[in-house]
C-alpha cells in the first residue's frame, strides 16, 4: 500500500488526534505512516490491533481502545483512496 505523509496526516487526524500538528518531527510522522500502513494492510482487526496496542496507556486515558482506533484508521484510509 502506498500512502504519503500528507495522507497519513489526514488519516491520523481523522482517526486518532485532530490536534496532531505539522510541528511534529518528520521522523514521528514517518513512524505513524508505517503504523497506518500496517493497520490498513493487516489481515484481521486483531492483527491490526497488535500494531498499535503499545499506545494502550494513551487509549485508557481517553476511554478508547485499539479496536476502535483500528476501525477508524481503516475507515479513514478507505476514504482517501
Amino acid at each position: 500500500m502506498k500512502i504519503s505523509i500528507e495522507q497519513t496526516k489526514v488519516v491520523y487526524r481523522e482517526a486518532i488526534d485532530p490536534m496532531a500538528s505539522d510541528g511534529e518531527s518528520a521522523s514521528w510522522w514517518e513512524e505513524i505512516m508505517a503504523e497506518v500502513k500496517q493497520v490498513a494492510c493487516a489481515r484481521t482487526e486483531r492483527d491490526a490491533e497488535a500494531v498499535i496496542a503499545w499506545w494502550h496507556h494513551d487509549w485508557s486515558l481517553v476511554s478508547d481502545t485499539p479496536a476502535a482506533a483500528v476501525r477508524r484508521i481503516r475507515r479513514a484510509v478507505r476514504a482517501i483512496k
